[in-house]
């Protein structure tokens, strides 16, 4: 926080206008996009962004409050366009949290947005009836740095997902077949798909590359492995230029209390390994 005698101004945080924009971007990045994907959702955590981004420049770094609004256009023009994917392919090789974007140019219509934050950043002494006041900056900085750093999901969200209450983010192996190939060899093997669906257009444009790769969501809600029931197995499948395919084992339901993370693990690495075997197994028959 600031030395006692410097020039930053807290309640260009301790505002009104502000706290609502991080809540609306906690509220939409965090349910309403998922609970009510539709434009207005897709669209409302950018626009919540930039109006509580260049108050946020502002109380950090006064001496930039000329060039706040500026500095917002640019940072917010690169992070939407495709120059910045290389940048978030480093973030996302060093990070623990990852992150990921849509390149999208209508995004950029969030920009007529703009000239509220700068109306608060000029006015904001004359602005009582917005400011709230007895309240530490500290209070507002530090969710608003949270919510920012999750507004978007790492990629692996958007093609990996399961129902079961035993999910698995990094269980995955990778065969010489296509897809159509992998459904044909395994129906022959007596294994069935329950359902198949694409994954969502907006789901993959998240991912690099992704919507190249034929994505599909898998579901097999019960499969006999050596007298061990398995149910509401999913599965993620992506298919490269080379025709080879990654098989993602997402998750399954299972009868036993998961509360102890030990158990979890443990189970697992056994559903994990026993499955895996079985596929490989029937694939290369």
């Amino acid at each position: 926080m600031p030395r006692q005698g410097s020039n930053r101004n807290k309640y260009y945080l301790l505002n009104h206008v502000f706290v609502f924009c991080v809540l609306v971007l906690f509220m939409n990045d965090h349910y309403l996009k998922y609970a009510y994907p539709n434009w207005l959702t897709g669209k409302l955590s950018d626009a919540a962004g930039i109006i509580l981004f260049p108050l946020l420049v502002v109380f950090l770094f006064p001496a930039l409050k000329r060039y706040s609004i500026w500095i917002s256009v640019v940072l917010f023009a690169f992070w939407k366009s495709a120059w910045s994917q290389g940048l978030i392919d480093l973030y996302n090789s060093l990070a623990f949290v990852q992150t990921s974007r849509v390149v999208d140019p209508t995004d950029l219509y969030v920009l007529l947005l703009l000239p509220i934050p700068h109306y608060i950043i000029r006015k904001i002494d004359e602005l009582h009836y917005i400011k709230i006041h007895k309240v530490s900056p500290v209070a507002a900085l530090i969710p608003t740095i949270l919510v920012l750093m999750s507004t978007e999901p790492p990629p692996k969200f958007y093609y990996l997902r399961t129902k079961g209450n035993l999910w698995c983010n990094s269980c995955s192996i990778t065969v010489d077949y296509n897809q159509d190939e992998i459904v044909e060899k395994l129906k022959k093997a007596d294994i069935v798909f329950d359902s198949i669906t694409p994954i969502p257009p907006d789901a993959a444009a998240h991912v690099r590359g992704l919507k190249d790769e034929n994505p599909h969501f898998y579901r097999i809600d019960q499969l006999i492995i050596d007298k061990d029931t398995l149910r509401e197995l999913d599965f993620t499948m992506r298919t490269y230029s080379s025709g080879k395919t990654r098989i993602y084992f997402t998750g399954m339901r299972v009868r036993e209390d998961l509360s102890d993370r030990k158990l979890a693990k443990k189970l697992r690495k056994y559903y994990k390994s026993v499955l895996f075997r079985e596929l490989k197994s029937k694939l290369e028959n």
